[in-house]
């Protein structure tokens, strides 16, 4: 395990342990979510050694862990994009760092636009490819 890795997810460890957990990165609209969440840990991004910190304007920038229901969770309140710092690896940093921490799975969202007139608006869409 890479330094900044091991480093972050100790850090997250001590005040969340370890749990086999469902992860996802909250896309744009989608920070609400943070609020179903009971026994909560919120953790900002700046606070985490080594995570990449957003500075999209809408994104919380913090780590959820906890439950929604009976499923152990880790919600990412915002995400570093490409655009941000143009750094690839700083962008893996945060779903590396949620590997270690017992997540198996990873459900990613995002807000996007189509120009399929058979898609309309609040339309939910699977993404089955991506440029870059």
């Amino acid at each position: 395990m890479r330094t900044v890795i091991r480093k972050a997810v100790e850090f997250i460890e001590s005040r969340a342990g370890q749990k086999e957990r469902l992860a996802l990165v909250l896309g744009s609209g989608l920070g609400g979510l943070v609020d179903l969440v009971e026994d909560k840990v919120s953790i900002p991004y700046s606070d985490i050694p080594g995570f990449p910190i957003s500075t999209v304007a809408s994104h919380a920038g913090e780590l959820v862990l906890g439950r929604i229901g009976k499923m152990e969770v880790a919600l990412m309140a915002g995400r570093i994009h490409y655009y941000e710092d143009g750094n690839p690896a700083a962008m893996m940093v945060p779903i590396e760092v949620l590997w270690h921490l017992g997540c198996r799975t990873l459900l990613l969202t995002n807000a996007a636009g189509s120009v399929n007139e058979d898609v309309p608006p609040a339309s939910a869409s699977l993404i089955t490819d991506h440029i870059n």
